[in-house]
């Protein structure tokens, strides 16, 4: 769940931290198709490894370069969420890398086992962090 319950009643949709985390979660996890097909030879058009690798390009990316360092930078999901992120744009331009040498087998397997385990890593720290109070709502003290 991605919205606890209490937040709806709230009223505190997830946009509300300056990024909606549902469409963000949507967006890495249809990465695995697009990746699929760019294995397979489907995909038309390039999509360079090097442009998949760059992890601060993307919606989410920006959010955790900006607004959520912001709001959750002192935070360690946050710090999870940052190297899981980078490790998904790593291995994604690892499959591409792969696939534009032909290197099918190998694109395969970093997307079924590496890929994946970042992409999972990448949807339970959006998760946590979309059920965290917002930061002004909290009585946190920093040292």
């Amino acid at each position: 769940m991605l919205m606890t319950n209490s937040m709806q009643a709230a009223g505190i949709a997830p946009q509300t931290r300056g990024i909606n985390f549902a469409k963000a979660a949507t967006h890495h996890v249809e990465w695995r198709d697009r990746l699929k097909d760019h294995i397979t030879g489907v995909a038309k058009g390039v999509w360079p490894a090097s442009e998949a690798t760059q992890y601060d390009r993307c919606e989410l990316g920006r959010w955790l370069r900006e607004d959520g360092r912001t709001q959750f930078g002192h935070l360690p999901v946050f710090r999870r969420l940052e190297l899981a992120h980078a490790e998904f744009h790593y291995f994604a331009g690892a499959i591409l890398a792969k696939a534009k040498l032909k290197e099918v087998v190998q694109a395969e397997e970093i997307l079924k086992n590496e890929f994946a385990q970042a992409t999972r890593r990448v949807l339970v720290a959006i998760n946590e962090i979309s059920e965290l109070p917002r930061p002004e709502h909290q009585n946190i003290k920093l040292a």
